[in-house]
């Protein structure tokens, strides 16, 4: 939940963040209590997967149309 409460801070400002936090903990907590399910953080993890995913993605494509190709550094080194 803290990644995703800065993630909005950097995107919508604190007010407008805290705002869509609590929306968010608040449709867990609905669903988790309508289903009668314990929180799964997993599904998190995946979606965090997901999104760095389509953050690469989109910056391939970025250096691509700007004529430049990114190669990952090696991480052994």
């Amino acid at each position: 939940m803290g990644d995703y409460l800065r993630r909005m801070k950097a995107k919508l400002g604190p007010a407008a963040a805290t705002t869509a936090t609590a929306h968010k903990i608040a449709v867990i907590f609905y669903t988790m209590v309508k289903n009668q399910q314990e929180y799964d953080a997993s599904i998190w993890a995946q979606r965090d997967k997901m999104r760095e995913k389509r953050l690469e993605a989109r910056l391939h494509r970025q250096a691509a149309q700007r004529g430049y190709k990114l190669v990952p550094l090696d991480r052994a080194a």
